[in-house]
């Protein structure tokens, strides 16, 4: 029995005429892996069996390559007879038995948890918009966003900054909210300012307060080396990026805490 065997009876089953397969999905197929030199020279595809098992397992199930595009991972297989082939038209395409699709079940799931069992390096870039002193810029300055994303909040205690990581659906209602305390610390009447908030916060008269943002558009999330923009849209994906800031200040040895609002 060929290794390539799972391939030829996959090609056997199909009804398209042309099968465009990325190469990860042809490793679930043959439940391991594709040697390198598929992934890297284009002759590995050629049609021209003989002693190539690899290439006779497509050629016997009637199918041939007609393009590679290996930086995509993409090999495009097409039909050469239309009408099947003894495999396909025979016991192998009348139904396969439960305990042979069980088989492939297993050896698919088993191919993918190898994959998932890798390890994985999550990285977060980032890039901070400086709002500035928190008692001198309102609420409607163009610098603060309406929309989602990460607000941080910088207050001097001593010698060292303390931060606070905000990840929220709406940054200027939390700076709303944050020099509204503010000003209740300068008027114990004020009805609107949050006592909790000032406590979190740790705020005094006269502690230097600043504050910071990423906007959306503003942060990637990469993964072994994959990047994509990360979705501050999306509360899950938000509140990963405000950990992933909150643990990269608490490595820098910052006095840091996140809070939901």
């Amino acid at each position: 029995m060929s290794k390539y065997d799972p391939l030829r009876e996959h090609l056997a089953r199909l009804e398209d005429v042309v099968w465009a397969a990325k190469l990860d999905d042809l490793e679930e197929i043959l439940g391991s892996a594709l040697p390198r030199s598929a992934r890297e020279h284009r002759t590995w595809w050629a049609n021209s069996g003989g002693s190539l098992v690899h290439q006779n397992a497509w050629l016997d199930a009637g199918w041939r390559v007609e393009r590679t595009d290996l930086p995509r991972d993409v090999v495009v297989f097409r039909r050469l007879r239309i009408g099947g082939t003894a495999l396909a038209n025979g016991a192998g395409n009348a139904g396969r038995p439960r305990a042979e699709t069980r088989v492939d079940q297993d050896r698919v799931l088993t191919r993918k948890m190898a994959h998932l069992r890798q390890p994985v390096t999550v990285t977060l870039r980032a890039e901070w918009t400086a709002i500035g002193d928190a008692r001198k810029v309102r609420c409607s300055e163009n610098a603060i966003p309406a929309g989602p994303g990460i607000l941080r909040v910088a207050l001097l205690d001593g010698a060292e900054p303390r931060t606070v990581i905000f990840p929220t659906e709406a940054i200027q209602a939390v700076y709303r909210q944050i020099r509204l305390a503010m000003k209740g610390l300068d008027d114990a009447a004020l009805a609107s300012a949050d006592p909790s908030l000032i406590k979190a916060l740790g705020l005094k008269r006269a502690t230097p307060i600043e504050c910071d943002v990423v906007r959306s558009g503003n942060a990637w999330l990469l993964t072994d080396g994959r990047g994509r923009k990360a979705n501050l849209e999306e509360k899950a994906e938000r509140d990963l990026v405000g950990h992933l800031l909150y643990i990269q200040e608490i490595q820098c040895g910052l006095d840091a805490r996140m809070m939901a609002m």
